[in-house]
Protein backbone atom coordinates (compact mmCIF):
# COMPACT_ATOMS: atom_id res chain seq x y z
CA UNK A 1 0.00 0.00 0.00
CA UNK A 2 1.31 4.12 -0.98
CA UNK A 3 0.45 6.84 1.31
CA UNK A 4 -0.62 9.93 -0.88
CA UNK A 5 1.87 12.66 -1.17
CA UNK A 6 0.54 15.52 1.72
CA UNK A 7 0.84 17.91 -1.65
CA UNK A 8 -2.21 15.90 -3.39
CA UNK A 9 -4.15 16.73 -0.03
CA UNK A 10 -6.41 19.67 0.21
CA UNK A 11 -8.59 21.32 2.62
CA UNK A 12 -10.84 23.90 3.18
CA UNK A 13 -10.31 27.33 4.75
CA UNK A 14 -11.66 30.77 5.11
CA UNK A 15 -9.76 34.76 5.45
CA UNK A 16 -10.88 37.15 8.02
CA UNK A 17 -14.12 38.18 5.53
CA UNK A 18 -15.67 34.53 5.02
CA UNK A 19 -14.28 33.66 1.83
CA UNK A 20 -13.60 29.72 1.30
CA UNK A 21 -10.19 29.22 -0.44
CA UNK A 22 -8.93 25.52 -1.36
CA UNK A 23 -5.63 25.09 0.22
CA UNK A 24 -3.06 22.18 -0.11
CA UNK A 25 -2.53 21.21 3.65
CA UNK A 26 1.57 21.59 3.47
CA UNK A 27 1.10 24.88 2.45
CA UNK A 28 -0.54 25.53 5.70
CA UNK A 29 0.82 26.17 9.44
CA UNK A 30 -2.56 25.55 10.63
CA UNK A 31 -5.69 24.40 9.17
CA UNK A 32 -7.89 26.62 11.69
CA UNK A 33 -6.15 30.05 10.82
CA UNK A 34 -4.52 30.71 7.42
CA UNK A 35 -2.30 34.14 7.47
CA UNK A 36 -2.89 36.33 3.74
CA UNK A 37 0.41 35.26 2.91
CA UNK A 38 -0.54 31.32 3.11
CA UNK A 39 -3.83 31.92 0.79
CA UNK A 40 -1.68 33.76 -1.76
CA UNK A 41 -0.94 29.86 -2.62
CA UNK A 42 -4.82 28.69 -2.17
CA UNK A 43 -7.21 29.23 -4.83
CA UNK A 44 -10.94 30.65 -4.54
CA UNK A 45 -13.34 27.94 -3.40
CA UNK A 46 -16.11 29.41 -6.18
CA UNK A 47 -12.60 28.72 -8.74
CA UNK A 48 -12.23 25.35 -7.93
CA UNK A 49 -16.31 24.66 -7.86
CA UNK A 50 -16.77 22.71 -11.21
CA UNK A 51 -13.17 20.68 -10.21
CA UNK A 52 -13.53 19.78 -6.52
CA UNK A 53 -14.53 16.10 -7.54
CA UNK A 54 -11.25 15.27 -8.90
CA UNK A 55 -9.48 17.12 -5.71
CA UNK A 56 -9.09 15.15 -2.02
CA UNK A 57 -10.29 17.69 0.07
CA UNK A 58 -10.18 16.92 3.58
CA UNK A 59 -12.94 18.45 6.27
CA UNK A 60 -10.48 20.30 8.31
Amino acid sequence: MTSKDPKDTYVRVKDAAGNEFICSIDALKDIKKASDEELTNCVDDGVVGRYAGNIDIKNG
